[in-house]
C-alpha cells in the first residue's frame, strides 16, 4: 500500500511538472511574441521617419536646387538681357554718332585742309583790268565722309590793315558729300585793280571760313597785284561763290 502511495504521488509530481512548463511555455511565446511586436512596430516607426525624413530632406533639397537655379538663371537672363539692351543702346548711339559724324555728316574746319586753285585752274591775272577768278579747294582730311554745303565766309586783309568781308552772290549752293581723300572748290570773282588813282587794297592775308563754320584758314596772298576796292558797293565786282558752284 505504501509503494502505491509513492506510486500516485510521483505521477501527480510529473503532472504538475508537465503543466507548469506548458505555462512556460504560454509566457514565453507572449513575451517572443510582445518582442516581436514591439520590433515590428519599432521597425515601422524607423521607416516611416526614414521615409519622411528622405522625402523632407528630397523635397528641401529639389526646391532649394530648383530655386537655386531659377534665381541663377533669372539673374543670369536679367544679366544678359540688360547687356544686351545695353550694347544695342550703345549700338544705336555709335550707329547715330557715325551717321552724323562720319557718313554725310557736316565737314568742320578740323575736318578740312585749304588751299589755292583748282582743277579747273582758278589763277586770277592780277595785270588785267578784267574781272577775274580766284578759286579756293577744300580737302576732306578725316577718316570719315563729310558733306559740306553753302557760302564760306571770306575776309581780305590788306598790307595796309585795312579789311574786306566779300558778299556773296546770288547762286544757290548745291551739297557735296566729300569721301576722305577728296576735295571740292568755291571761287570768289574779283576786279583787279591797275590804276595809280584807283582805290584799292593790298591783299596779304585772306581768311577762309568753311560754311556754317567759326574757324577759318588762314592763306597767304599768292598773286600779288591789287583789288578794286568796293567794298562800299550796292553790287561790287567782288564777290564769294557757294562751294562747289562755279
Amino acid at each position: 500500500m505504501s509503494s502505491r502511495i509513492t506510486k500516485t504521488a510521483v505521477a501527480t509530481l510529473i503532472a504538475a511538472a508537465a503543466i507548469g512548463l506548458t505555462a512556460c511555455q504560454g509566457n514565453g511565446s507572449d513575451d517572443a511574441g510582445a518582442s516581436s511586436s514591439s520590433a515590428s512596430s519599432a521597425s515601422g516607426s524607423s521607416g516611416s521617419s526614414g521615409s519622411s525624413g528622405s522625402s523632407g530632406s528630397s523635397g528641401s533639397s529639389g526646391s532649394s536646387g530648383s530655386s537655386a537655379s531659377s534665381s541663377s538663371g533669372a539673374s543670369s537672363g536679367g544679366s544678359n538681357s540688360g547687356s544686351d539692351s545695353a550694347a544695342g543702346k550703345s549700338g544705336s548711339q555709335a550707329g547715330g554718332a557715325s551717321a552724323a559724324g562720319g557718313s554725310g555728316g557736316h565737314c568742320t574746319t578740323d575736318h578740312l585742309k585749304a588751299g589755292w586753285g583748282s582743277e579747273g585752274g582758278g589763277r586770277p591775272d592780277m595785270k588785267s583790268d578784267a574781272q577775274q577768278t580766284a578759286a579756293v579747294w577744300l580737302k576732306n582730311i578725316g577718316g570719315s565722309s563729310c558733306t559740306i554745303s553753302g557760302f564760306p565766309d571770306v575776309q581780305i586783309n590788306g598790307t595796309d590793315g585795312n579789311s574786306w568781308d566779300l558778299q556773296r552772290s546770288a547762286k544757290k549752293p548745291v551739297a557735296v558729300t566729300l569721301k576722305p581723300g577728296q576735295n571740292t572748290s568755291f571761287t570768289f570773282q574779283l576786279l583787279p585793280s591797275t590804276s595809280a588813282d584807283d582805290r584799292k587794297i593790298e591783299p596779304d592775308m585772306v581768311l577762309i571760313t568753311p560754311p556754317n563754320e567759326q574757324k577759318n584758314f588762314q592763306l597767304q596772298w599768292p598773286f600779288g597785284g591789287a583789288i578794286l576796292d568796293q567794298s562800299g558797293a550796292t553790287h561790287p565786282g567782288t564777290f564769294v561763290n557757294p562751294v562747289n558752284v562755279s
